[in-house]
C-alpha cells in the first residue's frame, strides 16, 4: 500500500504540471476514506489518494486521465495503482438533454494484476436525472469474458447553502467463466461545497454481494480550471 500511495502522489504532481501546460485543461485532486466503485471497495475499506486531468474542446470532444491507489486483497494480492484513460464526445442539447458517448481503459501497471479492461459507455442526463450503460469490449482477466454490462440510474439535486445530494442504483452483469459475480448496488450521498477548499462528500454504499454490509465513506475533491 505504501508504494501505491507514493505512486499516486507522484502521479498527482505530474498531472498538475501537465494540466498547467495545456490551455483549457482542468485538473482535480482528492482523497477518500474508502475508494468505492460500483458499490464495492477497491482499497480493502482503506483510504486512497486520487488525481486527474481533463481537456474538453468546444466541439464536445474530451479526453482525460485519472489515478488512484488500489488494494484488491488476498484473492489477487494486487496493491498498487489504477490509471484510467478515457475519451469521448459530450453534447448539451437545446431541450436540456445531455448525451455522452465514449470509452475508458482501466490500467493496473503490474503483471500480477491481470485486471486491465476497456469499456464503451453511453450516458444521458435530463434535469438532474442521469442514466448510463457500459459494455466491456476487452478484458485481461482470463476468468472473465468480454461483454460485461453495467446499468445505472441516478438523480442529483441541489439544496440551499451549497449543499447537494445524490441517489444512484446500478447493476453489474458479469460474464464470468464460473457464472458468478453479478450484483446490484445503491448509493446515497450528501455533498457540501466549501469555497476554495473544494467539495466534501459523505456517502453510504450498499450491494447484495455475500458477506457485505453498507459502507460509509468521506471524500474530498478539489478541481482547478486553467
Amino acid at each position: 500500500m505504501k508504494n501505491g500511495v507514493l505512486l499516486t502522489a507522484t502521479l498527482l504532481g505530474s498531472l498538475l504540471i501537465s494540466a498547467q501546460a495545456v490551455a483549457g485543461a482542468s485538473a482535480n485532486i482528492g482523497a477518500t476514506s474508502n475508494y468505492i466503485w460500483r458499490g464495492a471497495t477497491q482499497t480493502e475499506d482503506r483510504g486512497a489518494l486520487q488525481a486527474g486531468v481533463d481537456y474538453s474542446a468546444e466541439n464536445g470532444l474530451y479526453v482525460g486521465a485519472w489515478g488512484s491507489n488500489v488494494d484488491f486483497g488476498d484473492e489477487t494480492a494486487y496493491q498498487g495503482m489504477e490509471v484510467d484513460l478515457y475519451g469521448g464526445y459530450k453534447k448539451e442539447l437545446a431541450n436540456g438533454v445531455s448525451v455522452d458517448v465514449g470509452a475508458i481503459t482501466y490500467l493496473y501497471p503490474s503483471e500480477e494484476a491481470q485486471a486491465d479492461a476497456t469499456e464503451l459507455y453511453v450516458k444521458g442526463g435530463y434535469k438532474g436525472i442521469g442514466a448510463e450503460i457500459s459494455y466491456t469490449a476487452d478484458v485481461e482477466d482470463p476468468a472473465v469474458e468480454k461483454g460485461n454490462l453495467y446499468y445505472a440510474l441516478g438523480y442529483n439535486g441541489k439544496l440551499p447553502n451549497d449543499w447537494a445530494y445524490g441517489v444512484k442504483a446500478g447493476k453489474v452483469d458479469i460474464k464470468a467463466a464460473n457464472g458468478d459475480g453479478d450484483y446490484d448496488h445503491q448509493q446515497v450521498s450528501l455533498t457540501k461545497t466549501v469555497g476554495k477548499v473544494g467539495d466534501l462528500t459523505l456517502a453510504i454504499d450498499d450491494n447484495d454481494l455475500p458477506d457485505t454490509d453498507p459502507v460509509v465513506s468521506l471524500s474530498w475533491k478539489k478541481s482547478f480550471d486553467f
